[in-house]
């Protein structure tokens, strides 16, 4: 046996060897894909859940807002015209003078 051929032989053991391990890593990496799957789903799930809670919030804070603007808008113009009836008022004493 000369060097040559023996040389084939070990490359063509390191070969199939590699071949075996590159097969059980492709297995394995389906089995963790499939995982990844499922979790991805769950997280997905999870999140629209969650896109649900943020929008009832959402849909609170601005009725909240609202409110509170109507109550704001109210008070500046019971503010606004007691101003005016202030004003109105010293005109008419500083005429009557």
């Amino acid at each position: 046996m000369d060097a040559a051929s023996f040389f084939q032989i070990v490359l063509y053991a390191l070969g199939s060897c590699l071949l075996l391990v590159l097969i059980f890593l492709c297995i394995r990496l389906f089995f963790t894909l499939e995982k990844v799957d499922k979790l991805i789903d769950d997280i997905n799930n999870k999140s629209k859940k969650l896109d649900g809670l943020f929008n009832s919030i959402d849909k609170i804070t601005d009725a909240v807002s609202n409110v509170n603007d109507k109550f704001i808008g109210i008070i500046f113009n019971v503010l606004s015209n007691v101003k005016n009836k202030i004003k109105r008022k010293k005109g008419k004493d500083e005429e009557d003078e």
